[in-house]
């Protein structure tokens, strides 16, 4: 095993069987680089694996796995080295192995295809003996019994003729590597590189029909629509089909301003969801080119924007939420529904009766926390217990706005919400998410892109 040893201004040492070597480089990366020459040149002059233990100050030790092919693999759990031969005292042999000092009496052999003799007369000493029975034969050598007349075998096993290359890191020490070294070494994705992917997956599992998935709370301004935004933005990041978002919120819904920005909306005035129910009733949506009227995109999400007038919102009845459900279920197979905060409203019936998965919005403070856990317990009881199962297959998202006191017990919050629903997910703070503007996937940091992936995976798990 060589080990390494590196400090963050670039100095360092390693140990090789053919004596120690000092790194005096001016920066960790170019360290980093210098030992992947190292290890890769020794490598190839040994002719064999080696294994060395990379350890970096206040980051921890990383065992690398180097090939005289030049790939390098990070490893959990080295195997050991190939042992050097040395001489050794030869071992007794054991008295039970040792051969005996007189020799056994030999059988007769048995003449093969040799018929059986037919005699009256006394079996003799030398046709009584033990007939020595064959040595079975070994699992490895064993022919195949016969059937019928032919050899049963096992089906071949399928394979590609085609060797698969590994993917190439894009991050950390892993796509150092890969840049610094030119694309001629490849040390594989990192564990974080392939939990992403896995995200990805689960994020783009395939469905049959169409699912919507329902955004609510008791309480506003607890980043209801943001998380709304955030987790459609996911989706239809990685989904191969179309997601569509409606904001049915009866108080002038804002999710338009967050997904497209509020300017844009000023000098868009786009259509609303009561216009699409008014095209609805007039029987003037056929296609998909008539109901893109009425929708609107960001990135690859499409939304309906909401009614800014709380009069005219207020009306929008369960039967008119219904048509448009029917409607965009045509042409979208996810779709996504941004609530308001009562449940009272007329368009709640429906939104609840067609809902298929629930999202409950909170943040941290105590208030939050209290009407997250109130909806889920209306959920679990309301209408004699019809919309329980949405209630205990809810996903719980709370969002850090970075104005919680220290005093909250944040542990006692999840543990609360954690028995009355499917999961608890925590988005963490994010100046771009509390702006209350314009939500890009690409202006967000990476973990609050990666707890929406979170979310947008468990989601798509629970339908």
């Amino acid at each position: 095993m060589i080990d390494v040893h590196l400090d963050t201004d670039g100095t360092g040492h390693l140990s090789l069987p053919s004596g120690s070597r000092t790194i005096a480089a001016t920066s960790l990366s170019e360290a980093r680089a210098d030992v992947i020459v190292i290890l890769t040149n020794q490598a190839q002059t040994s002719g064999r694996i080696l294994h060395a233990n990379v350890t970096v100050t206040a980051e921890g030790t990383t065992t690398l796995e180097v090939h005289p092919n030049g790939t390098i693999n990070e490893i959990a759990n080295p195997q050991p080295q190939e042992p050097v031969m040395t001489a050794s005292t030869p071992q007794p042999v054991p008295v039970a192995e040792a051969q005996p000092t007189t020799a056994p009496t030999p059988v007769p052999p048995r003449p093969e295809q040799a018929p059986q003799a037919q005699s009256d007369s006394p079996a003799t000493p030398e046709n009584t003996g033990p007939i020595p029975q064959a040595a079975p034969a070994s699992p490895m050598t064993q022919t195949a019994p016969f059937t019928d007349g032919f050899i049963t075998t096992d089906p071949p096993v399928a394979r590609s003729f085609v060797k698969q290359s590994k993917d190439v890191p894009a991050e950390g020490f892993r796509g150092f590597v890969s840049k610094a070294s030119g694309g001629l070494v490849n040390p594989g994705l990192s564990r974080r590189e392939l939990h992403r992917r896995e995200l990805h997956q689960r994020v783009a599992k395939p469905i049959t029909g169409t699912r919507n998935i329902v955004f609510m709370c008791l309480k506003g301004g607890i980043s209801k629509t943001s998380t709304t935004c955030g987790v459609g933005l996911s989706l239809a990041e990685f989904r191969p089909d179309a997601v569509l978002a409606v904001d049915t919120n009866p108080d002038a819904g804002d999710l338009a301003d967050r997904l497209i920005g509020h300017d844009q909306v000023e000098s868009l005035s786009p259509r609303t969801i009561t216009d699409l129910v008014g095209a609805l009733d007039s029987h003037q949506i056929d296609s998909l080119t008539d109901l893109n009227r009425y929708t609107q995109t960001s990135g690859r999400l499409h939304f309906i924007a909401g009614e800014q007038d709380p009069d005219v919102s207020e009306s929008l009845t369960a039967e008119q939420y219904i048509s448009v459900r029917d409607t965009v279920d045509r042409f979208y197979p996810i779709t996504l529904t941004d609530c308001g905060t009562g449940v009272t409203h007329p368009a709640m019936k429906g939104i609840l009766e067609r809902g298929e998965q629930m999202v409950v919005a909170s943040g941290w403070a105590v208030t939050g926390a209290k009407r997250a856990q109130r909806t889920l317990t209306w959920l679990h009881e309301a209408n004699d217990g019809a919309y329980r199962e949405l209630a205990e297959n809810a996903i719980v998202v709370l969002t850090d706005t970075g104005a919680t006191s220290k005093d909250v017990d944040r542990d006692a919050i999840i543990s609360t919400l954690e028995h009355l629903c499917r999961d608890v997910h925590i988005v963490p703070f994010d100046p771009e998410v509390g702006k209350g503007d314009l939500i890009s996937l690409d202006a967000l940091r990476p973990a609050t892109r990666q707890a929406y992936l979170e979310v947008g995976a468990s989601i798509m798990d629970a339908l």
